[in-house]
């Protein structure tokens, strides 16, 4: 009978092909556990590496313009359906963020209820919560040492022009300096004398003051825009009916983790120009920050001026030009007057 042989070749054939199969499907499976073991694990560290990477680029979106970076925005906006991934996911960009860019996420304090109006203060008593919650926002702040944020590494950033961008950094730094050293609130009066007395009761300068059409503008828009990005807090008392509303001003979330008291003590020590222990001294009791040894400073600032060695030679130039140095000049004057007091 013939097919019968042909039979047992098919069977033949066909179980060759099984094992076969079976053989690759091992060693696929082996591979696989030699890299880790399942490998739906891969796939969930690629969308963990993407959802990372897609966070980074939200946190930087949202500190060019100033806005807070909410947890709520980034779950709606960054992980989507992965919301329970949270932890997960910022700490990935924490890390990414300080290795790759030397900044981080801070979370911003939350809004003093000391700041809060009458009617706020009275919803808040109403509440149940009374316990202080978290703000639930951040902004970047610079990771590096204090030895590189000097204007030449961290230049001012060109969101329009670098020259508006550093006006703008000084003007609120000034103004939260001056709040906090007036005891953390100012008022309204109080506050436009400063601004008057810096040439900007009325006007400041814009975001680009090389725009000859629009050099400056109004005092009132930069402050609201200092109000909106979390510098300043401007609470309105309402007063009974004949009596005016009572404004006073405080710093906002943003400028009291932006503008520490360190670094409104190193503003101070920037306009003083020379530092000295009754300057520190003076710091250390309205601001509460770290001694600063006098000599270190003074052996910085030698180090990056040069100042006296200028002078120095200055005064060698003259000597070598047949003209007397600035120092010979004072003293052939102090003893050209100790002669005419003899002649007295």
């Amino acid at each position: 009978m013939p097919p019968v042989p042909q039979r047992r070749r098919r069977q033949a054939v066909e179980e060759s092909e099984d094992e076969e199969i079976s053989q690759a499907r091992t060693a696929r499976a082996e591979d696989d556990s030699d890299d880790g073991g399942d490998p739906m694990e891969g796939v969930e560290r690629d969308e963990s590496s993407q959802l990372i990477k897609k966070l980074i680029r939200y946190a930087l979106a949202c500190e060019y313009s100033r806005t807070p970076i909410r947890r709520d925005g980034i779950k709606e906006r960054v992980l989507g359906p992965n919301g329970r991934e949270f932890k997960k996911v910022f700490a990935g960009a924490q890390k990414q963020l300080r290795a790759t860019f030397g900044m981080e996420m801070v979370e911003l304090p939350a809004r003093d209820r000391a700041l809060l109006t009458a009617d706020q203060k009275r919803k808040a008593a109403k509440s149940q919560t009374q316990k202080e919650a978290s703000s639930n926002a951040y902004i970047l702040v610079s990771t590096l040492p204090e030895s590189y944020r000097t204007p030449a590494i961290i230049a001012p950033s060109k969101v329009q022009s670098a020259e508006g961008e550093a006006a703008y950094a000084a003007l609120y730094s000034l103004v939260i300096a001056i709040i906090v050293l007036s005891g953390g609130e100012l008022s309204d009066p109080r506050l436009r004398r400063h601004l008057t007395r810096l040439n900007a009761g009325e006007n400041m300068p814009s975001a680009n003051p090389n725009n000859g059409n629009a050099p400056s503008e109004k005092t009132e828009l930069v402050l609201q825009r200092m109000i909106k990005q979390g510098y300043l807090v401007r609470v309105v008392e309402t007063k009974t009916q004949g009596d005016e509303d009572s404004i006073t001003w405080h710093v906002g979330p943003r400028g009291k983790t932006e503008v520490n008291n360190e670094a409104i003590a190193a503003l101070i020590r920037t306009v003083y120009g020379n530092q000295t222990a009754e300057l520190e001294a003076k710091l250390r009791v309205s601001l509460k920050v770290k001694e600063r040894r006098v000599d270190d400073a003074q052996a910085a600032e030698e180090g990056n001026g040069g100042g006296e060695e200028e002078e120095e030679e200055e005064e060698e130039a003259g000597a070598g030009n047949g003209e007397p140095g600035p120092s010979r000049r004072r003293g052939r004057r102090r003893v050209a007057a100790e002669e005419d007091g003899d002649d007295d």
